[in-house]
């Protein structure tokens, strides 16, 4: 089976944005069988964070464009846009490191297992 990651990066090297303020996503599939990931690409998004204060409407389109996802990377997120995205059958990672080693170690932990990712992409 294969899981996607959204990570949120202006420089696709590091988790280095908000949620809130993320205007990209850097999509990664790890392939739990090989133990191996691969870049399928970046998606574009509205920013959420409008000032001190968020647009529903753009938080939904947020999530339409990561429909196919199982994961978020992102350097910091607020409480109530976490409980969005894990309503939703995300799970949220706050992890403001190296993207690399990240995955490398969600690899390592079979973090899809331990932190039950929902609804695995079939290859």
């Amino acid at each position: 089976m294969a899981y996607r990651i959204a990570v949120a990066s202006t420089d696709g090297i590091v988790v280095n944005q908000h949620f809130g303020h993320a205007e990209r996503f850097h999509i990664l599939e790890i392939n739990d069988e090989t133990k191996k990931y691969d870049f399928i690409g970046t998606r574009e998004v509205e920013r959420v964070c409008q000032g001190h204060y968020h647009h529903d409407s753009s938080f939904d389109k947020v999530i339409d464009v990561l429909h196919d996802v199982h994961a978020v990377l992102v350097a910091k997120i607020g409480t109530g846009a976490s409980q969005q995205l894990e309503s939703r059958g995300l799970t949220v990672y706050e992890a403001p490191f190296p993207i690399e080693p990240l995955i490398e170690k969600i690899i390592a932990d079979k973090l899809w297992e331990v932190d039950e990712w929902q609804y695995p992409t079939k290859n």
